[in-house]
């Protein structure tokens, strides 16, 4: 096995820490989104800067129809930012909660083909018409946790005028903000596209499709900074060249078609085979992992998984040439 494709299998694998360093990292991940949720919840410093403004005479009108919506707007993008982060990077990617819970398993599974079919890395990661979803309809994946998270505010918070424009910002922030970024991420013609600020954040997105264990942010890194998984456009200029690459095989392609070999539900892997009817380049690249498990498996003997993984691609190549056998058949 040659040394650039065992970096490359050896920096697919999960990175390996000590006990303490994961126990810290854990540790700051849990206080410190949890901290930024509740400070985005509770924020508990304007009801008192308000009422020393209208102590010290302010118009009401002032506060109640200019200040306080305005914090409710900050407080808004503040949760909607770290509960998207949490929500993206542990219940839509492979994780604790997708490994444990078949709920999280169909997030997950529109998300990887999102990631593996609709969008793979490559000359299709960006195209010249309107964005596809890989949900039909309203996207009830990312809508229902929207709608809890805000019917639970409206509960704890009760109906106010502020309260409803929090709840407007939140809609508003994620779905003419966030989701209109992301669209167009991976649009080639629109109006954003000569803008130095999107093309940072482009290339930002474009990492997290190359890496997905990274960069789960999208109109700014900042969580992603906080929390440890930024991978800066700066410092991986290679890394994006790779990425818009249509025959090169990356790490995200090792990550995501181990996940797919190892863990998929027979639902998902009925989705890949569906799939690789029409995208056959998806085929190609399980083709050449197969390769590589194949030399891993000769230069490392007793890497197990490997094998395993080998033949369970193989596998299901079988299976997709057994369905295309089939559908020519049906045809006739």
């Amino acid at each position: 096995m040659n040394t650039q494709t065992n970096a490359l299998y050896e920096a697919s694998l999960k990175p390996r820490q000590g006990l303490a360093r994961r126990i810290l990292y854990t540790a700051w991940l849990v206080v410190g989104l949890s901290s930024l949720i509740a400070f985005a919840w509770a924020e508990p410093w304007s009801g008192l800067l308000f009422a020393k403004l209208l102590a010290a005479g302010v118009p009401g009108w002032l506060v109640s129809f200019v200040l306080s919506p305005l914090v409710m707007a900050l407080r808004a993008v503040l949760l909607v930012e770290s509960v998207g982060y949490t929500y993206h990077r542990f219940f839509q990617h492979v994780g604790f909660f997708t490994r444990r819970a078949q709920v999280f398993r169909r997030n997950q599974k529109f998300h990887w083909i999102h990631h593996m079919i609709i969008y793979p890395i490559g000359r299709f990661y960006r195209r010249a018409v309107d964005y596809v979803s890989s949900e039909d309809g309203l996207g009830l994946s990312w809508a229902i946790p929207a709608i809890m998270v805000t019917a639970l505010f409206l509960l704890t918070h009760g109906v106010s005028f502020a309260t409803v424009f929090f709840v407007l910002a939140v809609f508003g922030y994620a779905k003419f903000i966030i989701d209109e970024t992301h669209s167009r991420f991976h649009e080639v013609d629109h109006p954003w596209v000569n803008s130095s600020y999107f093309q940072w954040l482009e290339k930002i997105h474009l990492l997290h499709h190359w890496d997905q264990r990274t960069n789960f942010t999208i109109v700014h890194p900042l969580m992603d900074m906080l929390f440890g998984t930024y991978l800066s456009p700066r410092t991986h200029e290679a890394e994006l060249r790779v990425a818009l690459a249509d025959e090169e095989l990356t790490v995200s392609d090792l990550i995501n078609w181990r996940y797919l070999l190892t863990e998929a539900t027979p639902a998902e892997y009925a989705a890949f085979i569906s799939a690789a009817q029409r995208h056959p380049r998806s085929l190609k690249k399980i083709g050449m992992l197969t390769g590589i498990f194949a030399e891993r498996m000769a230069s490392h003997p007793a890497d197990l998984q490997a094998a395993d993984l080998h033949q369970k691609g193989l596998d299901l190549i079988a299976r997709v040439e057994a369905d295309k056998a089939a559908r020519k058949v049906a045809v006739r």
